[in-house]
């Protein structure tokens, strides 16, 4: 008899097909991503305590000994954290509204949640510091007229200020919940929801005990892409907060790294780590509720479109909501940068003299307001694009791999509360000489942009995954479909609303950068954000606002695009 030579175990694994081809080529992306997100940014921390860019002792005494830091730390604690509360309820409620009541209005329900999405941030906050700068606000001016005429006294609004600061945040944070949380809900058995009316409970009592513990993950992943979007959000911060004096954590990191002389990379290192141990409470917690498996999963029967009808009365109230959040996140913000446009200066008065002249010196030949549109669009669709096809492979080997999970998991958590500079030095020293040589090129924005915002992408991905129910996967590979066929035809379509989602934050992301654009765009790859920063640096309101009005309408084809398809694969899925 022949003797047999036992097969190592991970052949005998290969054998038996418990890893495919797909498998093993979704781990090496997952560990090339791994590096490209780690490798710059271990080079750069190195650097940095290695004594290379000064004594830790002394920054760390410098930063921490400041008697600004305790009141930084409260700044950007209460101010962002408020804002998170208020985006978790207002994005809750909005998602309940639209996908388990009768107070939808057609396809204008899936965009006017989403609203503030269409407009940057840069240019939403310059629409409200036009529309509610003290006195000379058109909000303001609005409201001293109509208190003068009915002879009460005039309330005057200041966005410059923390409550400013929150409003201005809750507008960019309320769509990070909804997109996921709306996701969620849409695929929730209207069986458990008509069973505890039944028994009978009220509606807001069945919302709070039945619908929201069922979709609690998804709730608790669109909190944290709310705080990493926040967190990587500058504009705002620095826009408003700089008149207010009021100074949050990212706005202080980027300050010593770009105003303070020498530059104190130590510093802003230090500062980044409270973030990350943030971050890595809430991403703990997250993973916690996620493995408790206590949540709606879609799985092998239709879960049906039964809605609550609400009466006439909620039904009004309800739309009026939504319509409101349509005309405070979109409508006036848009309307006060058009409106500035069209006038040779902002004066705070109403005029009628108005001409197109802003906007043909926006798209005159060779301006860079023109270059730096075209090149943010074709980097904003491509980093998109490229971060969720990445996104959904890495999400595929979280639930492969168990021993990889949690450090590949907290690995895509990094970009999100690194600093976008430190990144974009890091990058720069790695990608821009030898033997790349990307330096000044579009292409090393594109390799920044990749690393940067891939966290919201990996979040995104799988808080859509984690709606996805086993039993029809597993119907799949026991009809004899491979994990590739599997993922092409059951997942991904399953996945497409909360990965629209995850494309539609990086997109808009992108198309509003600024502090990794400091770095490395230049006279040769300029883009949007640096761009705007500089008119509103300059003081050149009428111009700025030509542009971010411009900015605005190629956002809202984009994101509306995107909705659209979302829309019509769903319409598919259900015939």
């Amino acid at each position: 008899m022949t003797a047999v030579t036992p097969r190592p175990r991970m052949i005998r694994g290969l054998v038996r097909g418990s890893w495919s081809v797909f498998d093993w080529v979704t781990l090496i992306v997952s560990l090339l991503l791994a590096l490209l997100i780690v490798g710059p940014l271990a080079g750069a921390v190195w650097n940095i305590f290695s004594g290379e860019d000064g004594s830790v002792a002394d920054s760390f005494a410098a930063v921490f000994g400041d008697g600004r830091i305790l009141q930084i730390l409260w700044n950007t604690f209460y101010i962002l954290g408020i804002a998170i509360v208020i985006a978790l309820v207002v994005g809750t409620l909005l998602a309940w509204l639209n996908e388990r009541t009768n107070a939808r209005v057609g396809w204008a329900s899936d965009v006017l949640p989403v609203v503030s999405l269409l407009v940057p941030s840069t240019a939403g906050a310059i629409g409200w510091v036009i529309l509610a700068s003290p006195q000379v606000g058109y909000v303001n001016v609005v409201l001293s007229a109509a208190a003068e005429a009915v002879g009460l006294p005039a309330p005057d609004l200041n966005i410059f200020s923390a409550g400013g600061m929150i409003f201005v945040f809750s507008l960019y944070l309320i769509p990070q919940v909804y997109l996921v949380v709306s996701a969620a809900m849409r695929n929730i058995d209207p069986a458990m929801e008509e069973a505890a009316r039944v028994s009978g409970r009220g509606t807001f009592a069945v919302l709070w005990t039945v619908t929201v513990p069922a979709v609690r993950p998804a709730i608790i992943s669109g909190g944290l892409l709310a705080m990493v979007y926040g967190l990587a959000m500058f504009s705002v911060p620095l826009i408003l907060g700089s008149r207010a004096d009021i100074t949050i954590l990212t706005v202080e990191i980027v300050r010593l790294l770009t105003a303070a002389y020498p530059p104190d990379l130590v510093g802003a290192a230090l500062l980044s780590i409270v973030l990350l141990v943030a971050l890595l409470v809430v991403n703990g917690i997250s993973r916690a509720v996620n493995r408790s498996g206590r949540f709606a999963t879609i799985g092998g029967k239709n879960a049906g479109q039964n809605v609550y009808r609400l009466g006439r009365v909620r039904q009004t109230l309800a739309r009026i909501v939504m319509f409101g959040y349509l005309v405070v996140g979109c409508v006036l913000p848009v309307l006060a940068l058009v409106y500035v446009a069209l006038q040779p200066f902002w004066a705070g008065s109403f005029t009628w003299q108005l001409s197109l002249t802003n906007f043909e010196s926006v798209f005159s030949a060779g301006s860079q307001t023109a270059t730096a549109l075209v090149n943010s669009l074709v980097l904003a669709v491509a980093t998109a694009t490229i971060c969720m096809a990445l996104a959904v492979i890495v999400t595929y080997q979280l639930g492969r791999s168990r021993r990889l999970s949690g450090p590949l998991s907290l690995i895509m958590k990094l970009p999100g509360i690194v600093p976008h500079v430190i990144v974009a030095i890091a990058v720069l020293s790695v990608f821009a000489g030898p033997p790349f040589n990307l330096g000044s090129t579009i292409t090393i924005l594109l390799v920044a942009y990749v690393i940067l915002y891939i966290t919201q992408a990996s979040v995104s991905a799988e808080s859509a995954s984690l709606q996805i129910g086993s039993d029809l996967t597993n119907a799949s590979r026991v009809a004899g479909r491979g994990p590739g066929s599997t993922l092409r035809l059951i997942s991904l379509p399953l996945m497409a609303p909360g990965l629209a989602a995850g494309w539609v934050f990086v997109f808009v992301l992108v198309m509003g950068d600024i502090t990794a654009s400091v770095i490395l765009a230049g006279t040769n790859n300029p883009v949007v954000g640096f761009t705007m920063l500089s008119l509103f640096q300059n003081g050149t309101y009428s111009t700025l606002s030509a542009f971010a009005a411009i900015i605005t309408l190629v956002s809202m084809v984009v994101v509306l695009s995107a909705l659209a398809w979302v829309a019509r694969s769903r319409r598919k899925l259900t015939r």
